[in-house]
């Protein structure tokens, strides 16, 4: 998917992922997990295009929550152009809602919202961990402004890209 175009709709609340930051994402994470064969969950998804970039690298199928019907439209056709249908399932609801009522486990789970959101970002992770949607050798991703500070105790890797950070998260399975 490198180097197929995305569709996307002009809305300021939308800030897909730089070719850069998701290359150094991957680049991080085939360190620490096997890409082939995961499933991935893309909370605040947009237009898709780090769960997208997660298929393209051998995950088996993407979770894409987007709360905007509009968005989750576009992620359909990005699906639909890039061939991958099969591999993604769309829920159009809020990431919090949807973290309420998830009964799965994934081996990544994607967290990059609004950074205006950094007080719920904490609530997200929290949720996540307690609930354990982490499989045992997964890996929590979140992108985040410098305002939110990451769990001290799960963070086990950041990289900065300006005023973006991404913090790798490895929470305790018990």
């Amino acid at each position: 998917m490198r180097s197929r175009k995305l569709l996307t709709l002009k809305s300021d609340k939308l800030r897909p992922a730089t070719d850069r930051l998701r290359e150094s994402m991957f680049n991080i994470l085939v360190n620490f997990i096997d890409l082939h064969g995961v499933s991935a969950l893309d909370l605040y998804a947009g237009t898709g295009s780090v769960g997208f970039e997660t298929i393209s690298r051998g995950a088996d199928w993407v979770m894409f929550v987007e709360a905007n019907p509009k968005i989750a439209d576009i992620l359909r056709e990005n699906a639909k152009t890039l061939k991958v249908e099969n591999n993604c399932r769309i829920c159009v609801m809020k990431a919090e809602k949807y973290l309420r009522t998830c009964e799965e486990k994934f081996d990544i789970v994607y967290v990059d919202p609004p950074y205006a959101f950094n007080n719920q970002t904490h609530e997200i992770v929290d949720q996540i961990i307690k609930q354990k949607l982490v499989n045992e050798a997964g890996i929590i991703c979140v992108e985040h402004s410098k305002e939110y500070i990451p769990p001290a105790s799960n963070l086990f890797r950041q990289k900065i890209f300006g005023s973006t950070i991404l913090s790798f998260i490895k929470p305790e399975i018990k």
